[in-house]
Formats: C-alpha cells, structure tokens, sequence
C-alpha cells in the first residue's frame, strides 16, 4: 500500500524533466522559422528601454517642478520624481525573466545568439 503511493512521487521529477526540455526546444529550437527566445529577448529589451525612457522624462519633468517657487508645483515635483524611480525599477524587472527561467532549468542564455 505504502509503495502505491510512493509511485507518483517517484514519476513526478522525471515528468517535470521531460517538460522543462520540451520547453527549452521550444524556445531555441529554430524548426519553426524562427527562434522565440531572441524574439523573446527582444521583446523585453524594448518593454526596459521604454521603462528606461519614462524614467528620464518622468525625472526631468519631476525635477523641474520640484524647483519651482510654488508649494503645490514642489509637491507634484517630488511625487513625479518617485514615480521615475518607480519606473526604473519597472526597467529592471525584465531582466529577472531570464534568470527564472534558468533557475526553472530552462537555458534560454545558451540559445539566444544562434
């Protein structure tokens, strides 16, 4: 009865291997025409460059009013200010997607640059 029930937990690594190397031929291999992990890639270079982007304005725009001679227009500076950092930190987060999915087993650095 014992091993009836130890079955399945033997199976589950096993089957959880076969997917993840499903997963990485999937993402690099390049039978489909093209390879989803640069597009994958690419994709996320462009979601932190507009992150990065928003960030710059959402500063300078901060920082400007944040010098100003009025109270209210200091206050809305520095609330805009936070929020560029908020949007730089927004930039960084794409990075983490690759480093799950390596943690997950799934090497998408090695197939990036055919």
């Amino acid at each position: 009865m014992v091993a009836l029930l130890l079955v399945p937990l033997q199976a589950e690594p096993v089957a959880a291997q076969v997917g993840v190397s499903e997963a990485e031929q999937v993402l690099c291999d390049g039978s489909t025409g093209f390879n989803i992990a640069q597009i994958i890639t690419v994709g996320l270079g462009l979601i932190s460059m507009y992150f990065i982007l928003k960030f710059l304005i959402r500063m300078m725009t901060g920082l400007d009013k944040a010098g100003s001679t009025d109270s209210g227009a200091q206050a809305q500076g520095k609330q805009e200010a936070k929020g560029g950092i908020y949007s730089l930190v927004a930039a960084l987060l794409p990075v983490l997607v690759p480093v799950f999915l390596n943690t997950a087993g799934i090497n998408v650095a090695s197939c990036l640059f055919p």
